[in-house]
């Protein structure tokens, strides 16, 4: 459903909104690698670990069993809590770590690149920094889809439908004022899970929950989703001309 939801808003955009659709889906080309330098490399590698290190460190919390994948987009939250019986919250804190702690990171190395640059000018030196922090925000804001397979997947079943109506009604005016694709699947694949918990097709795990419980996991979801759009699209907004000065064309 979520998929179907995500081609139909797609095909629309690309009859009606073909400029904003074509703004949106762009994503850092390969002569980027030039200006970023083979570091660059390592810094991807980078946002893969540090981000399942988040959900490491919060396994080691709660005791879990532990189970380290760096293939990234929720594999090692997975990994620990199949075998585990199904607890929500402990669920949804597993889904927080990584791209929590992956933001915290991209943030880290967009503060990097702003120590090292003239502030007054920032096409001095490379981009390589603040491409690195582009690519963790898009990165962890891509975990955060509400699919099982994902991060986003494992918090979805913790958030109340009023939550999930108020918070996709704030991402769709997100999405009104400043495109993001990432952002827009978000909001497909987030649309299914309301329907099914409406329809009563869904259970509700968020019952058991506590009142402190429930504001934690409600607000950090949608704040964390479109402070993370807002973030990837900032950063990616200056890279273009930041590249094209390394680079000389």
């Amino acid at each position: 459903m979520g998929l179907a939801i995500l081609l139909g808003l797609l095909i629309f955009m690309a009859l009606f909104h073909e400029a904003t659709l074509e703004s949106g889906a762009k994503v850092l080309g390969p002569n980027y690698l030039r200006a970023y330098g083979w570091a660059s490399l390592i810094g991807i590698v980078l946002q893969v670990i540090v981000h399942e290190i988040g959900g490491l460190v919060v396994a080691k919390w709660y005791r879990l069993p532990l189970h380290f994948r760096p293939f990234g987009f929720g594999a090692n939250a997975s990994a620990t809590l199949e075998s585990i019986p199904r607890n929500p919250w402990v669920d949804a804190i597993m889904g927080f770590a990584g791209p929590i702690t992956g933001t915290i990171f991209s943030l880290i190395l967009a503060g990097i690149f702003l120590l090292v640059n003239n502030p007054d000018n920032f096409t001095d030196d490379s981009p390589l920094f603040l491409g690195m922090a582009c690519v963790g925000f898009f990165y962890n804001l891509v975990t955060l889809i509400p699919i099982r397979e994902f991060e986003g997947g494992w918090i979805a079943p913790a958030i109340a439908p009023q939550a999930w109506l108020l918070g996709l009604i704030a991402v769709g005016l997100v999405l009104t004022h400043e495109f993001n694709l990432v952002l827009l699947c978000v909001l497909s694949f987030g649309l299914p899970r309301l329907i099914l918990i409406i329809s009563g097709r869904a259970p509700r795990l968020d019952t058991i929950f506590t009142p402190r419980q429930h504001l934690i996991v409600n607000f950090s979801y949608f704040i964390l989703v479109i402070v993370l759009a807002w973030l990837g699209t900032v950063t990616f907004d200056k890279l273009p001309d930041l590249v094209r000065d390394v680079m000389g064309d």
